[in-house]
Formats: C-alpha cells, structure tokens, sequence
C-alpha cells in the first residue's frame, strides 16, 4: 500500500520567459496522455532530506527547461494546442510504501502503478493540468525509493524526456550544465508554412489494420485478458540473434541488422506463432521512429519535444514463419528505409490537410467513427525501443536506477525493448500480451535463438 503524504508545486526558482508557444505537427498529433516511467534506487536515504532534495533541484531545472512548468491550451478555431509558458508548475508528491522494494518484483505487477502519477484528463481542463508530475516513494525501510514521473506527450517524446530527466540528476549532483546539454526549445523548426501537398505515399501506417481472418471487429481480442511479462536476453544471446538473422542476409553488401531490427524480428515471428495465427493472416507490426536526424536540415542538438512518427512493417504470418528471422529483419529495416524526408513531409501533410486538427489527430491514432483508438492488439503487435536512449544516466546523488521502465498496469499486445541497468550488453524485454498465449511466447521466445 501507497500512502500520499504531501503534494508540493514546485515552480522555476528564477523568472523564465512568458508568452505562448507553437507546438509542431508532431505534438499536436501525439497521444494525449502523461506517460509514465519509473527510476528504481537502491540506496540508504532520509526520507525527508531525499524528497527536499528531488523539490530543490526540480525547481533549479525548470528554469532550463521552462515549458515543463506551463500548461497547455485548445484553440477553439482550429483544434490546435499551444503552450502556455506561465510558470505554474510541476507537481511533487512525496509517498510511502508499506512494501520492500523486493515485494514488487520485477514492477509488472498492477500494484507497481501505484508508484508513478496518474493524471485524469477526464475530470479537469487540459487549461489547469500539469505537464509534469512527479512521485517520490521510500519503501518499508530505507533501503530503497523510486522516483515516478508521468510527462505530458504533446509535450516531449522519450528521447527528449530521458535527457530533461538526466539534466535534472546532473543539477541534483550539484554539477552545471554545459553548453551543449542546453535544451533547443524552438519547435518552429519543424514549422512547414507552404499550403500542404497531395500525400506522395501509399501511407499504411494512417489505414486500418488487419484484422484476425473470419472477424468482422476487434471486440473479442480487446474482451481477453492481457498480462505483464519480463524477459531477459544475455548479450551472448543477442549476438545469437544478430548472427542468425545476418547469416541469410538477401541484400549482399549492405549494413548488419542491427539489434532492433534482429530483435524485434524475432518478437514478432514468436508473437504470431504463439499466437497460432492462419499462414494467410495480414500483420502488421507498428513502432515509431525518430526523425531528428531525418529531416532537411537535422533537428538541432537537444531538440526538446516530439520527433517521432509512426510506421508499419508488414506481412502474411505464414511468411514470417516460414522463412528466416533475416526475412522478418528486412520487412523491417524496409519500413524504416522508406523514412526518408519526402516520405515525412508527406505524412506531415496528410496531417495538416485536415480541416481540423482532432480529424488529424483520429487520423493518426486510427480512430473511427468515435471509436475509442486503434487496437494494436493479435494479430498485429506494437513495438518500442529505448536501445539508444541513456535511461540509466539519472543519478540524482544516490547512483544509477537498478531499474527503469514501465511500472504496473496492463495495456494492449505491446513490446518494449530497453538495456539492462548493469550495462553488459543485455536487453531486457517488457512485454504486455494475451495471458492465454503467454507461455508459449516464452518458450518460443528462448528456444528459436
């Protein structure tokens, strides 16, 4: 159990900048929700000294990072959302748990949820919420706490979060920011001002996905349960995979798979053959990639806010399992080649062809009719990977987090990929699917290295 002991509003410890702020197409489109991570530190504290502390440095940092501290506004004419630099805030809460730290075990379990932030946009005005919430919690004893942070995603992307996060840590370990590790906060360089184009690309990742053979909607598979699962690949084990699925490469000459690729290939053949999907059933795999460096000229260094769009890699499950893991490896290295920037500035403009800016948004979360969002559930999977973000750089003054991630809570058929904490090369799989077909992913998921 979680008690709330207090709840501060920490705010910029110097005067910031006021006034609105554009948001770009990527913000705009992106889910309206706080994404919620959480920091795992295993190390003796005061309970009272560590939430003071974490308060001090949060209000040193948001005076860098000054948009953190506003709120975000709807415009009536347009459906648009803009940011509002008016220094009201981020949100502290200080908690406690009556559990160990070990009682939460790998912090899949849906008491894990009571560890990070929730923030209801049903019942307050997207006016008056807070863009930033943050939960520190001591656990029985004082050997461990977390730090839970629920960050708004029209806000900021997980790239960029991870580095406001670790530019906080830095402050908190009363170390200064380079030059270079200062945020770029001018989203109008992804600004387009030329009336928007027809789209040049047959864009798959806007269409509906397919759905299982013989069903005419969703409504069984989202009805199912869904369970929480870790799995944990050793780097000898990723080698494996790498190896395997570069050994039948049918492009000579061209660049290795890298570990996403190779590991989200093999998720993907072990999730359609758990899943017992018929050889002639359509699958899709969603994920989104950054474009910070795909874009005419590059986004500058520390861009802070969404840079990411969507893709799909798609096929026929008795494809994927019939042939190599190199063959599901290309299906996706081919999705993420066509992300060139015409490819972008199409997407973009098929999103700023809509006459209103929630048409645009539906558009891109799949949404018809009034519909709740797509179901990115069986037969199709969606995936993500932190592999190349710095999660474990946080250290606030007691260490690295011996866990980053997720934390409780079970959401539809989605893969998270990430590094383990101990830095040796593993990887750490966080994996939300259907409870019935849970086992024989795992055992899939080991055996077909």
């Amino acid at each position: 159990m979680v008690t709330i002991k207090a709840s501060y509003t920490v705010v910029p410890n110097q005067p910031t900048p006021e006034g609105y702020q554009w948001l770009s197409d990527p913000d705009q489109v992106a889910r309206q929700s706080h994404t919620p991570t959480i920091y795992v530190y295993h190390a003796k504290h005061n309970h009272k000294a560590l939430v003071e502390h974490i308060r001090n440095s949060l209000s040193k940092i948001l005076c860098y990072y000054y948009p953190v501290a506003g709120r975000l506004r709807k415009l009536e004419e347009d459906g648009r959302l803009e940011l509002n630099c008016n220094a009201k805030g981020a949100v502290l809460i200080e908690a406690e748990s009556t559990k160990t730290v070990h009682d939460y075990g790998d912090f899949m379990d849906e008491s894990a949820k009571d560890l990070v932030p929730t923030v209801d946009y049903t019942k307050t005005p997207i006016e008056e919420l807070p863009l930033l919430v943050v939960q520190v919690t001591s656990f029985l004893g004082d050997e461990a706490f977390s730090i839970g942070v629920a960050i708004s995603h029209t806000l900021t992307d997980g790239v960029a979060a991870i580095q406001f996060i670790n530019s906080w840590a830095k402050l908190a370990r009363g170390h200064t920011l380079e030059p270079h590790e200062m945020p770029f906060l001018d989203r109008t360089v992804l600004k387009f001002t030329a009336p928007p184009s027809p789209p040049r690309f047959d864009h798959q990742e806007f269409k509906p996905l397919p759905l299982l053979l013989g069903r005419s909607d969703t409504t069984l598979e989202r009805s199912k349960k869904v369970s929480a699962m870790t799995l944990k690949l050793t780097a000898e084990q990723v080698g494996k995979l790498k190896n395997k699925a570069n050994a039948d490469k049918s492009t000579e000459g061209s660049r290795p798979y890298s570990r996403f690729e190779a590991i989200g290939a093999h998720v993907w053949r072990c999730a359609s053959k758990a899943r017992g999907l018929d050889e002639k059933q359509p699958t899709l795999l969603r994920f989104n990639a950054d474009i910070r460096n795909r874009v005419i000229p590059p986004l500058p260094r520390n861009y802070f806010g969404n840079a990411l769009v969507l893709k799909t890699a798609s096929s026929r499950a008795g494809e994927i399992l019939s042939t190599s893991l190199g063959h599901a490896a290309q299906k996706i290295r081919e999705a993420v080649e066509e992300l060139t920037y015409e490819y972008i500035t199409s997407q973009f403009d098929l999103i700023r062809s809509q006459d209103d800016m929630d048409k645009a948004r539906a558009l891109s979360f799949g949404i018809n009719e009034g519909k709740d969002a797509v179901f990115v559930g069986n037969p199709n999977l969606r995936i993500t990977s932190w592999l190349s973000m710095p999660m474990h750089g946080a250290d606030f003054g007691w260490g690295k987090p011996v866990y980053f991630g997720l934390a409780g809570g079970t959401v539809q058929e989605r893969a998270l990929i990430t590094h383990d904490p101990d830095g040796d090369g593993s990887v750490i799989l966080f994996l939300h699917f259907q409870t019935d077909h849970i086992q024989l992913f795992k055992n899939y998921f080991y055996n077909d290295i």
